[in-house]
């Protein structure tokens, strides 16, 4: 059994560390983001001369990045959680809510997302879709592509979380450092 557990924990390791890869994209889009509304703001107003390309790029890049950073959000415990009631439960009772929430309500959700994504990534890369409310009709699948793959690791990290507050359950039940595993996982 402990092989079993061991390799996965040696999956999730994996996982966290194709997450941080990802984020990586996010920390590339983030200047790229802040580049094009600079570029706009003064091809604008100081030269009189706007872009009809810098509303698309900002859309774009906007959506991707908050697509691709939210698994690394998640991973870090960034996203912002409302435990008004499970604070007062005891540390067992905060994990099994916690598993049984990703695994009914956000893993379904998230990949009914991520397929949709994917799916629509594809179409629109198959059909060589442009964005047709914009003058400059950029191809819109890179967009799609972000937030298919955003949607594809915050899956992956959800399971990652879920796995941490099995662990903890574990853990507490076994009387082996139940306060440190709630510091790493809740």
């Amino acid at each position: 059994m402990n092989t079993v557990v061991s390799i996965v924990l040696r999956l999730c390791d994996g996982v966290e560390w194709v997450v941080r890869g990802v984020a990586v994209l996010g920390f590339i889009l983030f200047p790229t983001l802040i580049l094009v509304c600079v570029y706009e703001v003064a091809a604008r107003y100081l030269f009189n001369a706007p872009t009809i390309w810098a509303f698309d790029i900002t859309f774009m890049v906007h959506g991707a990045l908050f697509m691709v950073t939210g698994a690394y959000g998640l991973q870090h415990r960034m996203h912002v959680r409302i435990d008004l009631l499970s604070v007062r439960l005891p540390l067992w009772m905060q994990h099994l809510a916690n598993i049984v929430c990703y695994l009914f309500f956000f893993i379904p959700a998230m990949l009914l997302s991520s397929d949709a994504a994917f799916r629509r990534t594809w179409s629109a890369y198959a059909t060589d879709e442009v964005e047709l409310a914009s003058a400059w009709g950029p191809l819109v699948w890179p967009f799609f592509l972000g937030i298919a793959v955003g949607a594809g690791v915050m899956v992956l990290q959800s399971c990652v979380e879920t796995v941490r507050h099995v662990v903890g359950i574990v853990e507490e039940r076994n009387g082996r450092n139940g306060e440190a595993a709630a510091e790493r996982v809740i």
